[in-house]
């Protein structure tokens, strides 16, 4: 075999080489928020109010934990890094229409609000459901020791109607994954179960996904599990 030879079964070896685009952290959470809402939906609909408390306190760790990690995390996990502004998000939308254009490197600019504007619901419908007051009293909210019960009443309407909205929210999403993989062929889940995508023929190096240290994410699980225990306690220590 020649060095031409070998240079181009190099070159075809690296072309087919999936690309990390999603380290673990980010597909762990994204799963476990899938499960809890899930979880919170059914115990809130067959009014399992026990149960909706604890998945609740789990969401508030699971999304407390992504934020962190939109900040500290792997370069595709890290908000700075996709989110974007109202030219690039423009830009981006002009280009739905064609069914062959680059893959982005994690979230594009249009996920990018959706992604934002979901964990911003989310973390409100928490809040909310954290003051809330049930009708008899018995499975409140625990900071609903802080207000009067007319307010915690209200705050439990609140927090039914966000939940609805993110109902719609997270349905528009699952809408867009479907578009982007039967119109764009783009399968985005995927790269969310195990973590890689195939390579496009524009990517050059400094696609790959730059990880970050596990103990990041074991120093920001214990200060959050801190966080959310001092919640569930009402801050009462």
């Amino acid at each position: 075999m020649t060095s031409s030879e070998a240079g181009h079964m190099e070159t075809a070896f690296a072309d087919t080489t999936d690309l990390r685009v999603w380290d673990l952290p980010v597909r762990a959470l994204h799963w476990l928020l899938v499960i809890g809402i899930s979880v919170c939906w059914w115990t809130g609909i067959n009014n399992e109010l026990e149960y909706h408390l604890w998945s609740g306190y789990a969401i508030l760790w699971i999304v407390l934990m992504r934020l962190y990690w939109g900040l500290v995390g792997s370069s595709t996990a890290r908000f700075v890094n996709f989110v974007r502004g109202p030219k690039a998000i423009l830009d981006y939308a002009s280009t739905l229409h064609r069914r062959e254009t680059p893959h982005s490197h994690g979230h594009n600019a249009l996920g990018a609000i959706s992604i934002v504007v979901m964990l911003g619901l989310v973390l409100a419908v928490v809040i909310l459901g954290l003051f809330a007051v049930d009708v008899d009293g018995l499975h409140s909210g625990p900071l609903s020791s802080y207000i009067s019960f007319k307010q915690g009443r209200h705050i439990a309407h609140l927090h039914y109607y966000w939940f609805n909205i993110l109902i719609w929210v997270i349905a528009l999403h699952l809408a867009a994954v479907i578009f982007y993989f039967i119109y764009k062929r783009r399968n985005l889940i995927g790269p969310m179960i195990h973590g890689k995508r195939p390579p496009d023929a524009g990517d050059v190096a400094e696609t790959e996904m730059e990880g970050a240290p596990l103990w990041r994410f074991v120093i920001g699980a214990v200060v959050v599990t801190a966080i959310v225990y001092a919640v569930s306690i009402a801050f009462y220590f």
